[in-house]
């Protein structure tokens, strides 16, 4: 993916995650984001090991299983999701140095500002790129 790759999200998708991860608050809420070619379909929750709201860790099991029914669905996994309930939605340091996944996009919601944010990045060996995404409704 480069900077310049253009994503597209559905507006339900946005309703989904938003929903989710406010009902993990105080914790981070966490998933994936699928779809086909550049356009993100559906979120795939995934439960959180560590409640604390500046950390995050899943049950590697459950990690699997997610992708296994990505791929049954017929969809790609295009990108993660996470939350800031007090940070706003760029990856902190901590995030940027041990981002695992360069061919998926970094989504941060954050609920630092009542309107909340999304925000989409890639990060490749460390290095935070803003990446431009339309809502379709």
């Amino acid at each position: 993916m480069g900077a310049s790759l253009h994503l597209s999200i559905h507006r339900q998708v946005i309703d989904e995650l938003t929903s989710y991860c406010y009902e993990q608050l105080p914790a981070e809420g966490y998933g994936f984001l699928a779809g086909t070619g550049r356009e993100i379909t559906h979120f795939f929750p995934l439960r959180i090991l560590d409640p604390s709201p500046c950390s995050f860790g899943y049950e590697p099991e459950e990690y699997w299983e997610t992708i296994k029914k990505i791929k049954s669905n017929h969809l790609s996994c295009l990108g993660i999701i996470h939350t800031h309930p007090h940070l706003p939605a760029y990856p902190t340091q901590s995030d940027a140095k041990y981002w695992e996944r360069p061919d998926l996009s970094c989504w941060i919601l954050s609920f630092r500002e009542p309107e909340k944010k999304l925000s989409a990045f890639q990060i490749q060996s460390g290095q935070v790129n803003p990446l431009i995404y339309e809502i379709i409704y």
